[in-house]
């Protein structure tokens, strides 16, 4: 019996170190159409570039985080989060703006991206400004960027297509500062 109490031990302390290293690294998930959609480690990048702007764009950070191109999921969600030049996200929420940045577009905003992949069938669904729904940073501490969120997000192509993403949540690490 005491043998059998030492294992059930040691089976629910590897169980509870697991979840919590889980939660410590990054992921991205959401539901979406009843089901939840999880992606994490690998299959993960980010970046954090710097753009000066011009007449067209205005200048600022573009925090991305996203799924890989590569990576073997349906749905491929991507993340950018725009803050003043040279800053960092910080808490708070943020208003949805469309994928290119304007000079009129409000900082900090967020721009959200969703591909959907089946064989060779893509559907694209963006955020715009004025989107349904809502995104929130929650924390940030000690390099890395946690929040949730949830947004109506439609077609690029067709307004009327609308994806309703619900529960997510996403944590990520704050990338050095790159300009291209």
């Amino acid at each position: 019996m005491k043998h059998l109490l030492k294992v059930v031990f040691t089976l629910i302390a590897a169980t509870l170190f697991t979840a919590a290293s889980a939660q410590n690294g990054a992921f991205i998930k959401y539901d979406l159409g009843g089901k939840t959609i999880l992606a994490e480690g690998d299959d993960l990048i980010n970046y954090n570039n710097f753009v000066a702007g011009d007449k067209d764009k205005k200048a600022n950070n573009e925090h991305a985080f996203s799924v890989m191109v590569t990576a073997k999921h349906i749905y491929k969600m991507d993340i950018m989060i725009h803050t003043p030049p040279h800053t960092n996200p910080v808490v708070g929420k943020l208003p949805f703006v469309p994928s290119t940045y304007k000079p009129n577009n409000p900082i900090p905003a967020v721009y959200v991206a969703l591909t959907k992949t089946v064989g060779d069938e893509m559907d694209f669904y963006s955020s715009k400004k004025g989107s349904v729904g809502y995104f929130e940073i929650t924390k940030v501490a000690d390099g890395w960027v946690e929040g949730k969120f949830e947004i109506k997000i439609p077609d690029m192509f067709d307004d009327a297509k609308v994806l309703h993403v619900t529960n997510g949540a996403f944590r990520f690490e704050i990338a050095e500062e790159v300009q291209y």
